[in-house]
């Protein structure tokens, strides 16, 4: 039914909002999914709903040891989705099981692979090194919102270019991409940019040379790295995720950590510039993307930027019935 969303891991919540033995309902991908924490501290996601007599897992659902108990009739799911016991005096153990999927944790989120045919991933997503370094602030949330738009244009929004420079001109004065590495299912993108950044005294801009590296794993998840080469020296990382809610609206949230400086209170006000910029920049992007009509066949030039290598890239993340991507570019 939604066979043009990819297979790949997505985000689908912060560590913080599942609490220990917590049980919340997700709703991804138009379905309904439980997220639990078991006694050992790891999350797991089910499909929403018991095989015994349908009850939401999530809606009065409680954890026991390893198990989810279901609130209906008290039936025990073990992690691997299979049920560990039933309250019932005859202890037979039915051969009921339920759809279970791949989960990590880490950098501050809870990511689920989810592929169409219930495959199970040959890749994970790794932990950012610098997040555990000591020398960047905290991973926070910039902003969260519910798009109407497709992971494919939210893809190659990303990837085009010369878009910095029109739409986002107050952020960006000019950007240069210098190609896509592509290594199975990461891509790098390096550009270097003109950056007007606003200037710790109020009402200036300051123009800034820097550079931008950024690692897409899969067409989801992808961390930034942004340096400027001038007299600020600033360092920002960003996560931005973008998880299909149904066929025609994403989830998209964007996390932000700023490599620390001295002193202390300077790097909370970069902090808060920073974070500024970023959301100013992406809301201009949201207007675009909910209303943008989708082209099958666009004309792109090489100023656009890795669009053709990045959408060649993008289609091993489809099944084979999915969305077929046309990657023709005019020179």
């Amino acid at each position: 039914m939604y066979s043009n969303l990819p297979n790949s891991w997505f985000r689908v919540a912060k560590s913080q909002d599942l609490s220990a033995k917590g049980v919340i309902p997700l709703h991804y991908f138009g379905k309904d999914f439980v997220l639990f924490r078991t006694e050992d501290g790891k999350p797991h996601i089910f499909d929403a709903h018991c095989p015994h007599l349908g009850a939401h897992l999530a809606h009065g659902g409680r954890i026991e040891g390893q198990t989810l108990r279901c609130p209906y009739h008290g039936w025990l799911w073990d992690t691997d989705g299979q049920c560990a016991a039933i309250p019932y005096p005859d202890k037979a153990k039915p051969k009921a099981k339920i759809q279970s999927w791949p989960v990590l944790e880490l950098n501050g989120l809870i990511m689920m692979y989810h592929h169409h045919q219930g495959n199970q991933p040959d890749w994970e997503i790794p932990q950012i090194p610098e997040l555990i370094s000591g020398e960047w602030t905290p991973l926070r949330l910039v902003r969260q919102w519910k798009v109407r738009t497709t992971l494919q244009d939210y893809m190659d929004n990303s990837v085009d270019v010369s878009h910095l420079y029109n739409l986002h001109s107050r952020t960006f004065k000019s950007a240069h991409s210098h190609g896509v590495e592509i290594d199975g299912p990461i891509l790098t993108h390096r550009m270097s940019q003109k950056y007007n950044l606003s200037s710790l005294a109020a009402g200036k801009l300051v123009l800034e040379d820097g550079s931008v590296t950024t690692i897409y794993y899969g067409p989801a998840y992808d961390v930034s790295f942004y340096w400027t080469e001038g007299k600020l020296k600033l360092g920002l990382l960003t996560i931005f995720t973008g998880t299909p809610i149904d066929n025609e609206h994403l989830d998209i949230a964007i996390f932000y950590s700023v490599k620390k400086v001295l002193p202390f209170p300077l790097s909370l006000i970069l902090n808060k510039m920073l974070k500024q910029d970023v959301l100013e920049t992406f809301e201009q992007d949201v207007s675009i993307l909910e209303n943008k009509k989708d082209i099958h066949n666009p004309p792109l030039y090489q100023n656009d930027g890795p669009v053709r290598q990045s959408r060649n890239w993008a289609s091993q993340f489809y099944s084979e019935n999915s969305l077929t991507l046309d990657t023709s570019v005019q020179k």
